[in-house]
């Protein structure tokens, strides 16, 4: 089978099961060999397959003159098979962040112009020219770092990337293939000066060890190395299909974050609780590459008799309560540059929690108490179907008209007095009625909407630490 016919025999299915009047075909572009050489056979199947292809090249801020020459060789060559082209220029240097390498900056930042540019179509492929030889240096580096089943697996032929797919189409083929093709066709190319350069990890493990590997250990090291991803691919899949179907029935999603039912994932296997805590980060934040010391950090919070939290990267808090781990995030500030988290109706009956504060809320309608609660962080609210009670967080100038009392309180003078730290009184939730604070939960409750012998429904709102 021809190259031609293998990147079409990856590519034809998910061209046509994104069949619009246009779908787009995004290929990132560098100008070295293999990216060429993908962009050679793309430009012919387009007219077979039938879709619209644009190149893209991410220029990273690196290399000076050299990286300005890679930009125009894609360029030209784009306008030679006259093909659209796009530019994208990302900072790699003022963008890193804390811990990463100038190697991890770089291929995020480019991911994200690709995913970008992609965004702008409503039908959008996004395709790459790793191969073989990439997958094998992928593998390894994941072993010397640490890593699990699904690292083993190393990079996917497809796999999904925001709203779009990635198709790497060229991965069953060696570099050697690629070259060869390249020169058949007359193709032109770019070196990249700093493939040669042994202070990046990749470029060791390219021009090192696995020569070494190869003339010590193993000549067919990288066959070895990709059979070995494939039979564990096949296991990854299957397991995290069960692990998938355990996620689902014990987690919930509330307004702020998601529950994991700990008593039901302390029942599985370790094997599967490792991968259904793996799959719940995947699903809040995809964003982030979740490392196994958080998972294992997760694990024993669960495993844990007592109530505790942690921070995680991306601002993302876990804290226990008695049944579940809660993981929610804290953004700076919400929708509204007026609260610091956004304000949200009660349901009649509900369950979430507040997580900076470590409190799990339930809501319900009951009948009339026979005895009222003796604790700030219980209440009974006479509701009527129209009203709708809603909590938000505390705003500078907020009053009660406090039960038992006659006029009114600051809400701040009641922080003073029940000790609440400053930082955390912009996030304290109020519930309120239109402009009336009915409750300050844990300190003080209003004389308003109180239950009597015509209330016709009764809310009831625990606040549980």
């Amino acid at each position: 089978m021809s190259i031609e016919e293998k990147v079409a025999a990856v590519l034809a299915p998910w061209v046509h099961v994104a069949k619009q009047a246009d779908v787009v075909v995004l290929i990132g572009v560098s100008g070295g060999v293999d990216s060429m050489v993908l962009f050679d056979v793309l430009e012919h199947l387009r007219h077979t397959l039938v879709f619209r292809l644009v190149a893209c090249h991410v220029h990273h801020g690196l290399r000076g003159t050299e990286a300005d020459r890679d930009a125009r060789a894609v360029q030209n060559f784009a306008l030679q098979r006259h093909v659209e082209f796009r530019m994208m220029h990302v900072d790699v240097l003022q963008n890193r962040l804390p811990g990463e390498s100038e190697e991890m900056a770089a291929r995020r930042l480019r991911y994200e112009a690709l995913k970008n540019v992609a965004d702008e179509y409503e039908s959008c492929i996004l395709v790459t020219a790793h191969h073989a030889n990439d997958q094998v240096e992928t593998m390894l580096d994941r072993i010397l770092r640490g890593t699990g089943p699904s690292g083993l697996r190393a990079m996917r032929e497809v796999r999904p990337i925001g709203r779009h797919i990635l198709v790497r189409p060229l991965l069953t083929l060696y570099k050697n293939d690629l070259i060869q093709y390249a020169r058949t066709r007359n193709l032109p190319f770019v070196e990249d000066s700093s493939n040669a350069d042994l202070r990046y990890r990749r470029n060791r493990i390219r021009r090192e060890l696995l020569p070494y590997l190869r003339t010590s250990f193993n000549p067919k090291v990288d066959h070895a190395l990709l059979q070995l991803g494939r039979i564990v691919a096949d296991e990854d899949q299957y397991l995290t299909g069960v692990a998938r179907e355990h996620m689902l029935a014990c987690t919930r999603r509330t307004h702020d974050g998601t529950l994991i039912a700990r008593e039901d994932l302390l029942r599985l296997p370790i094997a599967l609780q490792r991968r259904v805590i793996k799959l719940v980060l995947e699903g809040i934040d995809e964003s982030v590459t979740w490392q196994y010391a958080e998972i294992e950090n997760l694990l024993e919070l669960v495993r844990s008799e007592k109530t505790r939290r942690m921070m995680l990267p991306h601002d993302w808090m876990v804290f226990t309560t008695v049944d579940f781990l809660h993981i929610g995030r804290f953004a700076s500030r919400g929708d509204s540059e007026e609260f610091p988290w956004n304000p949200f109706p009660l349901d009649w009956s509900s369950f979430f929690s507040f997580l900076r504060f470590h409190w799990q809320v339930e809501a319900k309608v009951v009948k009339r108490p026979i005895a009222y609660p003796t604790s700030h962080f219980e209440a009974f609210f006479a509701r009527s179907r129209e009203e709708c009670f809603i909590f938000r967080p505390w705003r500078v100038g907020d009053r009660i008209e406090p039960l038992g009392m006659k006029g009114s309180k600051l809400v701040s003078d009641l922080f003073t007095e029940g000790k609440v730290e400053r930082v955390l009184r912009p996030y304290y939730p109020l519930l309120t009625l239109g402009d009336e604070i009915l409750w300050v939960p844990g300190l003080c409750r209003s004389r308003s909407h109180l239950v009597d012998s015509k209330t016709e429904f009764v809310q009831q709102i625990v606040f549980r630490v």
